[in-house]
């Protein structure tokens, strides 16, 4: 079996990884920029990649959030290489290594961008619905703030306040305010009704490569923080209330943590062209939270044992078998359930 190495190891995410890797049998290694890891790497600096990592490893990339990332990793992994499996929820991102797919597939390798909720977990969903040509995605992210309530978390979801946006609509990417278009969402328990803002995902681009008929694709984010959705819809609208979260917010986590839920989820509702609805939502009561790494984890197992037999930037769509992902959620306590098609989902202004 191949070399795995999770990068940005000792993170929520990262550590998550970690766990799973070595319950399935593996032996991951632990690369970080600081102490305490099997391997000192970081991300951004090719000198220390290349110390670090050997010829044929599978790398997981954990090391977020992703909206602040250059290519230095992938662009080194060419060099050497190494296989890259990340974990980004970022669209800049993916428009950065899509530029380099010709390289990628040249060198006969692996790119398996935003393998994690989204966007792995969102085409799942689509393949799942048993839609085959869906022409409007709708995502719903309801966090389980008792675990995810952390600064590259937090950081991730607070890009989106306050600034442009970028969406499918009308069959093509257009910029929308941050957080302020709302949307409800009816989710299982233990979740119950949703209320998400509108933040930005890597989906508006990995999915249409590999389902054109997609016109409109939105994500949705329900904080689940007592208060914070009202804040951070004020804070979008005004700059200074945008200065002063941005200028507190660490000092709110422990709090959060404390007082927030440990379940969370995951839903989605995708539309057919005859006007069909299928809603459907991945929830769990504890370890919802790993909802984003499970689909890293099975594809970094395949790549490992020589299961993987694709190479370039992988589309979304082939990232991950929907059923293999639905029985490795359900391992950690996350599972499918299916929504009646007739469910009222109220809509938010």
């Amino acid at each position: 079996m191949r070399r795995i190495v999770v990068l940005g190891g000792l993170g929520l995410f990262g550590a998550a990884a970690v766990e799973l890797l070595r319950a399935a049998g593996a032996a991951p290694l632990v690369a970080a920029r600081r102490a305490g890891a099997d391997l000192r790497a970081d991300a951004e600096d090719p000198g220390s990649l290349r110390a670090a990592l050997a010829p044929g490893d599978v790398i997981v990339d954990a090391a977020g959030p992703f909206q602040a990332r250059t290519t230095a990793l992938v662009e080194t992994a060419l060099q050497l290489g190494c296989d890259v499996i990340d974990l980004s929820d970022a669209l800049d991102y993916s428009e950065r290594l899509r530029l380099l797919a010709p390289r990628i597939a040249a060198a006969g390798l692996r790119v398996l961008n935003s393998c994690s909720s989204f966007s792995a977990v969102s085409a799942a969903a689509i393949q799942l619905s048993g839609i085959a040509a869906p022409v409007r995605l709708t995502a719903f992210l309801a966090p389980a703030v008792r675990h995810a309530a952390r600064a590259g978390v937090t950081a991730s979801l607070l890009a989106s306040v306050g600034r442009p946006v970028r969406i499918r609509a009308n069959a093509r990417i257009e910029s929308r305010p941050g957080w302020l278009e709302a949307r409800s969402f009816p989710m299982p328990e233990p979740i119950g009704l949703v209320r998400g803002r509108l933040f930005e995902t890597a989906d508006a681009v990995t999915l249409p490569a590999c389902r054109p008929t997609l016109a409109d694709i939105r994500c949705f984010v329900d904080t689940r923080i007592p208060g914070a959705n009202a804040a951070l819809a004020v804070a979008a609208r005004f700059p200074p209330a945008r200065w002063a979260v941005r200028a507190t917010w660490r000092l709110g986590l422990p709090l959060a943590r404390l007082l927030s839920p440990s379940g969370g989820g995951l839903g989605f509702e995708i539309a057919g062209p005859d006007g069909r609805i299928e809603r459907l939502s991945f929830v769990g009561h504890d370890r919802a939270h790993l909802t984003a790494v499970v689909p890293a984890v099975l594809a970094a197992y395949a790549l490992a044992a020589g299961r993987f037999p694709a190479v370039g930037l992988i589309p979304a769509d082939r990232l991950v078998d929907p059923q293999e992902l639905v029985a490795g959620l359900a391992r950690v306590g996350v599972e499918l359930r299916r929504h009646s098609t007739d469910a009222a989902v109220p809509e938010g202004g």
